[in-house]
């Protein structure tokens, strides 16, 4: 095996196993990507599952308080409290089953249209103290059982005399229930007396159906533990019902949820909460659980949970597109190798081929050994040249690749993906290093990044060194070159003075040698002031040769000329207002031109500096400053607070438009100081998003924009 064959090998083995491990990095940071989106995704679901259950709880405590409020269900519910205590308590007797009937009659169409414009199934009321029910109005023969040892709800409604809400298991159902205490004018006793509790529930069959029409892509489903169901429920309900590993399905989306349950891959889901991947036949979905606590659990940390909630998202299509950009990058990988072994066997073989001969030629004329050293240095030279030739075919690709991994490693990464960004950047250096070795080549001639650095410096000193520089070309091209200051411009500014120059000295270059012995004029004056901040405005304009409207579109681009003929008048590259271009982009800015062809150019751009803010930034201002215009000034330093508060306002409106959490951005609210004027409506902002209250936040928000302005 030749030494031409063992360094092709080589290199093809190292360019192998970058663009391998270039491969396996890029497909391990793409599927942290999506699983993070994935991740995202599900909380923003459990977000949207909270807030419906929060906000049917709060529906259900509405319609509960409105039939609470009607002035015959309190006499009534008075009148049949005072017929079981007259009765012997529990469900009283002949009396109490008369008033129990004549609520009944009273409530019942009020119940059905309710529960048809509002979705909700029950009204239960409950005697106090503690949970003694008087009257199920979805099951009326069902009274005078005691419920203080399950209806934590209502107990605490009664005990406390304030209204409750969440989701509760009773004897018969389970739901999401809305609890308020009950008063009632006593003629007796000419007082307002408490009566007991009103509850108004709903299942969450009609919660999800609801999700659902708000959400259709979103499938969710409530399991209750067997458990929680006998600890609660009346035996004999519990026969038929049909459980599935342990649960009940209390309500779902999709019956899509019995094959899952059904299913023993499935069995993580519901021993260990949190969000997984779960494939079924040639379908992938995102699957995020997390456990159901009922209102005395929301209280209590130490009780269990009583079930689990589910819900999930086909995201087959997310993954297929996964997989599809992983097979094309490979397929990349593939065409890169293959491209780069071309170049590197012919290049190689191009180059032993043209040392044969070289040497073949020293041999015929090696006739002394001075002769024969000038030979060898000559060959030595040719051979230096055309290896850095194919060194740089070599290393445009591996550039390529370094280039990719830098972009990367500024994008946003963890510490784990900067790691494997760093160990392919160190691969493909240290290949690049080899190639260096290997083929002979000194040094690798780059050329660096332009190192800019800001400071504070004197603006017409510079515009009058342009003047200066050009002076001597002004004059051999007989062109009037002047500049021109505004008088209200900074006496300092804060930017980069050797790209400015370099800009301007390329556009008055231009105006001088396109000027044909006319007048070129380098204006700047002052567009705007804005605290600390000025835009200034530079202008070069000359009465020279001029552009045509079709030139005008293309003279930004490298190699262009205006005058396209093989012998041209004036001379240049065509890469001086293209340089020009981009140094301002770089600043911020663009170059704009308006010619007429004939009759001159003018260029213009604008740049925005920051001026100290020791109150010289403008002489004239500086003059005639006033006690007024000082307190002015001073206020200004608010303007970045006020800023801040009102972007993250305006981001709260959409999520609270949706009824959707936004506690991301209430943390930031929180975590700021803002001025003290504000400081009591921003904490109650944060409070109500808090607590979900949604319409109430909104009203807040209006009002702190109202106090802004």
């Amino acid at each position: 095996m030749n030494l031409r064959t063992k360094t092709f090998l080589l290199l093809s083995a190292v360019l192998l196993c970058s663009i391998i491990l270039y491969v396996w990095v890029y497909a391990r940071m793409d599927h942290q990507r999506l699983m993070a989106e994935l991740e995202q995704h599900s909380r923003q679901q459990e977000y949207s599952f909270q807030a419906e259950l929060n906000s049917t709880e709060m529906r259900m405590l509405q319609i509960a308080t409105f039939v609470a409020h009607d002035e015959k269900v309190q006499q009534l519910f008075l009148l049949g409290k005072k017929a079981v205590e007259l009765e012997g308590g529990d469900g009283g007797g002949e009396l109490a089953a008369q008033v129990r009937m004549s609520l009944y009659e009273h409530v019942q169409e009020s119940q059905k249209a309710l529960a048809r414009q509002f979705g909700f199934r029950q009204l239960h009321f409950h005697l106090d103290p503690g949970s003694l029910s008087f009257l199920r109005v979805y099951h009326p023969k069902t009274f005078g059982d005691r419920l203080d040892d399950i209806r934590h709800m209502i107990v605490v409604t009664n005990a406390q005399q304030k209204s409750t809400m969440g989701f509760e298991t009773g004897r018969v159902h389970s739901g999401i229930r809305g609890a308020t205490p009950v008063y009632a004018f006593d003629g007796s006793t000419k007082k307002q007396v408490h009566v007991g509790t009103l509850e108004a529930g709903t299942s969450f069959a009609n919660m999800l159906a609801l999700l659902s029409t708000n959400r259709p892509w979103l499938n969710a489903a409530v399991l209750l533990s067997r458990e929680h169901l006998q600890a609660n429920v009346w035996p004999d309900l519990l026969v038929e019902k049909q459980f599935i590993k342990g649960f009940l399905i209390e309500g779902t989306t999709s019956s899509q949820i019995k094959e899952f349950l059904a299913r023993d891959d499935f069995s993580t889901l519901l021993t260990s909460p949190g969000h997984y991947l779960f494939q079924d036949g040639g379908k992938h979905y995102s699957f995020t659980s997390f456990p159901l606590r009922d209102f005395r659990g929301e209280t209590d940390p130490d009780q269990p949970d009583a079930g689990l909630v589910i819900i999930w998202q086909d995201v087959s299509t997310k993954i297929a597109a996964y997989y599809e950009n992983i097979r094309h990058l490979i397929v990349y990988g593939i065409l890169l190798f293959i491209l780069i072994e071309l170049l590197m066997f012919y290049g190689l073989k191009f180059m032993t081929s043209s040392l044969q001969r070289e040497l073949e030629k020293t041999r015929e004329h090696d006739l002394a050994s001075e002769k024969a050293r000038q030979v060898a240095e000559e060959t030595s030279r040719l051979k230096t040249e055309f290896l850095s030739t194919v060194g740089h075919e070599l290393r445009t690709p591996l550039n390529t690749i370094i280039g990719l991994g830098e972009i990367l490693r500024k994008s946003g990464l963890d510490h784990r993906q900067q790691d494997f960004i760093a160990k392919i950047k160190i691969s493909s250096k240290k290949l690049l290093n080899m190639i260096n070795e290997i083929l002979f080549i000194a040094e690798i001639d780059m050329r660096a990044k332009v190192d800019m650095s800001n400071e504070y410096y004197h603006l017409a000193p510079l515009v009058r060194g342009i003047k200066d520089k050009f002076a001597i070309k002004a004059k051999e091209q007989k062109v009037n070159f002047e500049i021109d200051l505004a008088a209200d411009l900074p006496d300092q500014i804060n930017g980069y003075p050797g790209q400015l120059e370099q800009i301007l000295s390329q556009l008055v270059g231009n105006a001088i040698k396109f000027g044909h012995g006319e007048d070129a004029i380098l204006s700047v004056k002052l567009l705007k002031q804005e605290g600390d901040m000025v835009t200034l405005e530079f202008t070069v304009t000359d009465q020279g040769i001029g552009i045509s409207a079709e030139q005008q579109e293309q003279i930004f681009q490298s190699f262009y000329q205006g005058d396209g003929a093989k012998n041209r008048k004036y001379e240049g590259a065509g890469l001086g207002l293209t340089i020009a271009q981009k140094i301002c982009r770089q600043l911020g800015g663009e170059i704009s031109v308006e010619s007429t062809l004939g009759q001159g150019s003018c260029f213009s751009f604008q740049l925005t500096y920051k001026v100290p803010a020791n109150g010289s930034a403008l002489v004239s201002m500086a003059d005639t400053a006033t006690p007024e215009d000082e307190k002015e000034n001073v206020s200004v330093q608010d303007i970045g607070i006020i800023s801040e508060l009102v972007q993250l306002l305006q981001r709260l409106e959409d999520p609270l438009a949706k009824m959707q959490p936004c506690r991301d951005i209430a943390s930031k609210l929180k975590t700021r100081q803002w001025p003290e004027q504000l400081t009591a409506d921003i904490e109650e902002l944060t409070r109500l998003i808090d607590q979900y209250r949604f319409v109430e936040a909104r009203e807040v928000v209006v009002r702190l924009k109202e106090l802004i302005s």
